[in-house]
């Protein structure tokens, strides 16, 4: 097996487990919401693991759940309990935490007192950062050790590290938390029959700053995400048919493929289809372009910004580290220190036998549903390249 081959999947993720994608960005939890060291989960952003750690604990008990919603492929809500004193059943709280997964997480944490009398409650978030990249985690090998450092602030807790020369940072902010360089904590009381609520966002640290969230909006509005959604939902065809079977399979369907859409970084305008949910959301060659196939009935445009992005990396030179030829359509795209780690040092790989005639075929289908003439007429060319490289 090549060393460069990705396809290697990490153990099981465990019963219950939650995963959430918004683009690139994804999240794998426990069904509590939690994320604990020791399991191929947490919050990734551009390939790099930026949370390992993110359990939460009331008065020190964990909290056990409930039940979790996966309202969007987003977003969901959790819902546990409190266990009482010794673990028995007959605690008043109940604890819900609404996530929603962007350019990294912002997730409202409610405590509802279903008692008759106050309660002291002590709100803690244990939180780690191991900025492990996506193969490491998948395939369980992290080796890799950060030089770390830990900076907490009124309402803040940075974390930031290095390795070699690659510098990483997240920033978690906690309005009115005691923050520690572990831990963030709430020292709250809850009225009889009421209800405490938080909000806090986990967002990665850049070199010119911490990225604003995506997902940060007014009440009321829908978040950038919400509007995506709402964009794909109103662009694709709706189907009535008697059978209520089919017609949710379809819808299903259609969010799983709305879900799987990503931009392409250096054309923002461009929307492509990933390989799959979560360790694989980011472009591919065959997955991406039998993705784009399947999908001509209900968006063409996938595939044709899926070819165009494609085209923009055909192959032109005979590089052996990352099996580049002329004419050669990639096989996968990696960000970040993924790219080191798995694909040579390059972030494409081309290791790939199929993905250039697909890429042919792919263009042949678009065409002949007779639109974006002028695109297509400039995407011959990379045709004739690709069957060049086929002919060989």
């Amino acid at each position: 097996m090549s060393g460069w081959n990705a396809d290697n999947a990490a153990g099981p993720l465990g019963a219950g487990t939650v995963t959430l994608v918004e683009g690139s960005s994804f999240c794998i939890s426990l069904g509590n919401g939690d994320i604990r060291p020791g399991n191929p989960h947490g919050l990734f952003v551009q390939d790099t693991r930026i949370l390992s750690h993110w359990s939460l604990s009331v008065n020190g008990r964990v909290v056990e759940e409930l039940g979790a919603e996966t309202k969007e492929p987003y977003r969901a809500l959790f819902a546990g309990r409190v266990p009482g004193p010794n673990g028995h059943a007959d605690s008043p709280l109940i604890v819900e935490r609404l996530r929603e997964v962007g350019s990294g997480i912002r997730e409202q944490i409610t405590v509802r007192n279903y008692s008759l009398v106050p309660a002291d409650c002590v709100v803690s978030l244990r939180v780690a950062a191991d900025f492990a990249d996506l193969f490491e985690v998948k395939e369980a090998r992290i080796k890799r050790r950060w030089d770390e450092t830990r900076q907490n602030r009124v309402d803040e807790l940075i974390i930031q590290a290095s390795w070699q020369d690659v510098r990483k940072g997240v920033v978690i902010h906690a309005s009115g938390a005691e923050a520690t360089p572990e831990t963030l904590t709430y020292r709250v009381t809850i009225a009889p029959h009421g209800q405490w609520s938080t909000t806090l966002t986990v967002m990665p640290e850049t070199e010119s700053g911490s990225r604003p969230p995506s997902f940060i909006h007014a009440d009321g509005e829908l978040s950038p995400s919400d509007l995506r959604r709402q964009q794909w939902v109103a662009k694709i065809p709706v189907l009535q048919m008697g059978n209520r079977s089919i017609e949710r399979t379809m819808r299903r369907s259609y969010d799983d493929l709305g879900a799987l859409r990503i931009e392409d970084p250096n054309q923002p305008d461009r929307v492509v289809v990933a390989a799959g949910a979560p360790w694989f959301m980011t472009l591919f060659g065959r997955d991406s372009l039998w993705a784009s196939e399947m999908s001509l009935p209900i968006d063409p445009s996938l595939a044709l910004d899926t070819l165009q992005t494609l085209a923009d990396r055909q192959g032109r030179v005979v590089d052996p580290t990352r099996e580049e030829e002329p004419g050669k359509i990639l096989h996968e795209v990696r960000l970040d220190v993924s790219s080191g780690l798995a694909l040579g040092g390059k972030a494409t790989y081309y290791g790939s036998v199929d993905a250039t005639p697909l890429f042919v075929m792919v263009l042949g289908s678009v065409s002949r549903w007779g639109f974006a003439a002028d695109t297509i007429a400039a995407l011959l060319p990379h045709a004739d390249r690709a069957m060049e490289w086929i002919q060989k």
